[in-house]
């Protein structure tokens, strides 16, 4: 098979979304199967391991294609990465600016090396229930709350919980922090379990869940579940796109598409860029300076390592 000049993995809601509208935009990359072995789509989380842990061990960016789009904090935002690779000579600099709510958080790369693209942004989802107007959660930091414990459900397995939501805890609140959000976590779920859960009312001692907020949208119980919009921001879990040196004038079209207004309009219908009521909302990016003096990879270890010391939840499929 021959190596595709396209691999994008996306977050799990935008996957079949985003892969639809690129293969329907270029349809010459698309095989009579529906499939294209020149442009893949696929899951970010399904490469955590193998894709991305090759990306840790390589000497050459001939591994890459030639346009690469990746979810999340990952490999390419490790120190050894940034250092060895991420430079001028290796990629194209493309500049794109989604909307005010992403240059006031100061998502765009600062050398445009990234070409950033609309983020999956991680809310508050509470069981108006369980509180008082008073006690609900407003800032991120309420969830450390020790009336919170083990009440909240996080993404999470068996031994992985979602990084994108400890970093910024890490940043702000100290690595102890971390311990404290495992007491009060009881369960670790897919988003669409956290969903599932919700609509089949079966939320029995939870009172508050983090999800993305495109996974909120399918939310039926409004009347009994909130969306809280954390006033310091909408955690962000980044989607970004590299583009290697030389490569941006051999597939013009492609990543024009991609940055295009029609493009935007079709990730603005399913909340990528997330807002509330199309109003502009806070987010809250890690930020370059962090990323870049941080040992991200390490860090990865430390913080799960630091959360599973003090996490006695269960993991159960609903």
């Amino acid at each position: 098979m021959a190596s595709p000049f396209l691999l994008a993995l996306m977050p799990c809601g935008l996957r079949n979304p985003f892969k639809d509208s690129l293969y329907k935009k270029f349809p010459q990359y698309v095989e009579e199967n529906g499939e294209s072995e020149s442009m893949i789509v696929e899951g970010n989380l399904n490469y955590e391991k193998s894709f991305y842990g090759e990306i840790d061990k390589t000497e050459s960016l001939d591994m890459l294609p030639d346009i690469l789009i990746t979810s999340d904090i990952n490999s390419l935002h490790h120190k050894r990465f940034l250092d060895k690779f991420l430079n001028s000579d290796n990629f194209d600099v493309i500049g794109h600016e989604i909307n005010e709510s992403y240059t006031i958080a100061g998502y765009s790369h600062p050398e445009n090396l990234f070409t950033m693209l609309p983020c999956n942004a991680l809310v508050i989802v509470a069981d108006i229930r369980k509180f008082n107007n008073e006690s609900l959660p407003q800032y991120w930091s309420d969830l450390l709350d020790p009336s919170l414990e083990k009440k909240l459900i996080l993404r999470g397995d068996k031994d992985f919980f979602c990084n994108a939501v400890f970093f910024p805890f890490v940043r702000d609140y100290g690595l102890e922090s971390l311990s404290l959000l495992a007491r009060n976590t009881a369960v670790g779920l897919h988003p669409s379990q956290m969903v599932k859960m919700i609509n089949s009312e079966k939320t029995e001692g939870i009172s508050a869940f983090v999800m993305p907020y495109t996974f909120y949208k399918n939310v039926r119980k409004r009347e009994n579940f909130r969306l809280i919009w954390p006033k310091d921001g909408a955690i962000v879990s980044p989607v970004q796109m590299l583009v290697k040196k030389g490569a941006y004038e051999k597939y013009k079209e492609v990543i024009d598409y991609i940055k295009s207004e029609e493009m935007t309009q079709m990730l603005l219908s399913l909340s990528f860029p997330a807002s509330d009521d199309n109003e502009l909302q806070p987010l809250n990016w890690l930020g370059w300076n962090n990323i870049y003096s941080t040992d991200t990879g390490a860090m990865k270890s430390v913080m799960q390592n630091k959360f599973f010391e003090s996490f006695a939840g269960d993991f159960v499929v609903v």
